[in-house]
């Protein structure tokens, strides 16, 4: 095992390795720092690019792009009193009049600083609990494995969206979507309505470009969000100090709790870094010396903010990797990123796959540092992006997501697949119906069906084998229990 260790270590410091990391934060970054545009929509955009890279590489790429788009969302947070993306609409709060006190500058900082730490804190939970999670699955049979599926996809239909039935529908749907083309056992053909394109299944790659870039975008057009060059954004952090010492030392505790609130709701399928956030910001305020300073400028809420939703990045990555269940609509890009690769996550993941996971995991913690000094360094370029008008840049974005359906097969179908995605996703989000248990059923089909399946064969077709085995019948007692209790708790007010 240390010869493996000692292998994916040398394969992961390289200039190469190191140089796409630092790309992928960078355009994380970039992206997270325009309002309006998301860390999820970056990475889908991104995935087909990847693939002209070895999963040494182009997986580290994609989680680069996520790293630093949790920060780049705080940028415009405290400049403008815009969230770049949603898990920045805590750090709104605070950043934003520290801004207006000139304090630009060490806000942004703040932010800088407590995202990499609470990245880091992750990362190191990621890689400490992966392998062990990994091994007690293997232990797991088909019907035990289908059960934890099951209570997966439950839990994640459960909590994502702010309607339960509409969590639910969003999965049915995504299976419905799995379980186009043949039947992975049988070889019986399903769904596919006569088209020979739809043989193969429905496409991951244009799936996740349509659902989550194509739709934002519709969105983006929709809202007609201008962001306006002439509000003085770049003023606000000329004449601003640096963050102090003394601040960061006073929002060691924040951080450190916020690390340990974010990698605790990370690792729980279907919560998220949104979530994570205003948890974090909430326990910071009832344990500070100082809780009346909070949402009028206070650097402790900036920090635990900023440490709770990126202490997310490398948690959502636990279950993804060692269970095959996505944490959420970002890790459910990645899983599929894995997939394409070649790298099927689970729990024979890091016995398959041992030396380039533990590569991967290398740069994983090099991209923390790598996005400090980006951070730290290119303040003002990253302050200026907030100004980038959505006339110029969405056409941009559109044209990427043609082309990244195209590369993926070098084929037309694709980019009208990832385009026909992109109208469902955009009329699906006007119901405010969830994306992410759509795509983690889509992507979990395979694996359930596979699953359920097996389990059949060697019980001889008793359908009782999911309910005496031990595991099998706790995950699905599990699952009902988080059902009804998520029922019985849904607000009896619409959400329209």
């Amino acid at each position: 095992m240390l010869d493996q260790i000692l292998e994916g270590i040398m394969m992961a410091l390289t200039w190469k390795a190191i140089l796409f990391v630092a790309i992928g934060v960078f355009a994380g970054i970039t992206v997270g720092a325009i309002p309006g545009l998301t860390g999820v929509m970056a990475t889908a955009i991104l995935v087909p690019f990847s693939f002209f890279m070895p999963p040494e590489l182009g997986i580290p790429f994609l989680l680069g792009v996520h790293k630093g788009a949790l920060f780049g969302g705080s940028i415009p947070a405290i400049l403008v009193n815009t969230p770049g993306t949603p898990p920045a609409a805590a750090t709104c709060l605070d950043g934003y009049p520290l801004a207006q006190k000139g304090e630009a500058k060490s806000a942004i900082q703040m932010s800088l600083y407590s995202s990499t730490l609470g990245d880091t804190f992750s990362d190191i939970a990621l890689i400490v609990a992966a392998i062990p999670l990994a091994a007690l699955a293997l232990k797991f049979g088909p019907a035990d494995f289908f059960g934890l599926l099951v209570m997966g996809l439950t839990v994640i239909s459960s909590v994502t969206g702010s309607s339960v039935p509409k969590g639910i529908i969003s999965a049915l749907i995504g299976l419905l979507i799995g379980a186009v083309g043949f039947d992975a056992v049988t070889g019986a053909e399903r769904f596919t309505f006569g088209f020979d394109t739809l043989q193969g299944g429905i496409g991951l790659v244009p799936l996740l470009i349509g659902l989550f870039a194509i739709s934002e975008v519709l969105i983006q057009v929709e809202k007609k969000l201008h962001i306006l060059s002439e509000r003085p954004t770049t003023a606000h952090l000329k004449g601003g100090r640096p963050l102090k010492f003394q601040e960061l030392k006073d929002s060691g505790r924040t951080i450190f709790r916020s690390s340990i609130i974010g990698t605790i709701v990370g690792a729980i399928p279907g919560t998220g870094s949104s979530i994570a956030t205003f948890i974090g910001y909430g326990a910071a305020q009832r344990a500070s010396k100082k809780p009346e300073e909070f949402g009028k400028g206070s650097y402790e809420g900036v920090a635990a903010a900023e440490a709770a939703n990126s202490a997310v990045a490398g948690a959502d990555l636990i279950p993804t990797l060692t269970l095959g269940i996505p944490g959420g609509g970002t890790a459910a890009i990645l899983m599929g990123a894995f997939i394409a690769q070649g790298l099927r996550p689970g729990p024979s993941l890091f016995e398959e796959n041992a030396v380039t996971m533990y590569a991967i995991f290398t740069l994983l913690l090099i991209g923390n540092p790598i996005m400090l000094i980006q951070g730290w360094l290119l303040t003002d370029l990253f302050a200026a992006v907030v100004t980038i008008r959505q006339a110029i840049l969405i056409p941009c974005i559109l044209l990427f997501c043609v082309i990244g359906g195209y590369i993926y097969h070098n084929n037309l179908g694709d980019v009208e697949l990832a385009l026909i995605a992109g109208i469902f996703g955009y009329i699906f989000r006007k119901l405010k119906f969830p994306l992410a248990p759509l795509v983690i059923a889509y992507i979990i089909t395979p694996m359930a069906e596979r699953s359920f399946k097996q389990a059949l064969l060697i019980s001889g077709g008793d359908y009782t084998v999911f309910f005496t085995k031990p595991i099998s019948l706790f995950f699905i007692v599990l699952a009902a229990v988080i059902l009804i209790l998520s029922v019985w708790k849904q607000p009896k007010v619409s959400d329209e």
